[in-house]
């Protein structure tokens, strides 16, 4: 599995309780994306996107801590020349939720249960 590194990162209020007046803010530097359903010759695609932060072993990730996930549907031109460099579709999604990837890691996190 693939992370992007992200900036700028993606900072999400938080509150103990609904009445808080003080919010504290937690921010995720990584992205990563899963294809939902992607038959073969789709026209568009649905990727479960997370943000959050993760964790390094000698270089490679070991954990992903979710803390925002999203959908975003890719379609044309971005899906049609996605080919083998998965970086590519982490890019377009960036450039979509207003980021960008500054740095590619891979790693054996699994956080999606399968």
């Amino acid at each position: 599995m693939i992370f992007g590194k992200i900036s700028p990162v993606i900072s999400m209020a938080t509150q103990d309780t609904l009445f808080n007046p003080s919010p504290e803010f937690i921010t995720g530097s990584y992205m990563t994306a899963v294809a939902n359903n992607y038959p073969l010759g789709a026209n568009q695609v649905n990727f479960r996107v997370s943000y959050g932060n993760c964790t390094f072993n000698s270089g490679s990730v070991v954990k992903f801590d979710v803390i925002h996930s999203d959908n975003v549907v890719l379609s044309g031109s971005t899906i049609a020349t996605w080919g083998e460099d998965d970086s590519v579709i982490l890019d377009a999604i960036a450039l979509a939720q207003g980021t960008t990837v500054t740095q590619v890691v891979s790693g054996s996190a699994n956080m999606f249960g399968f």
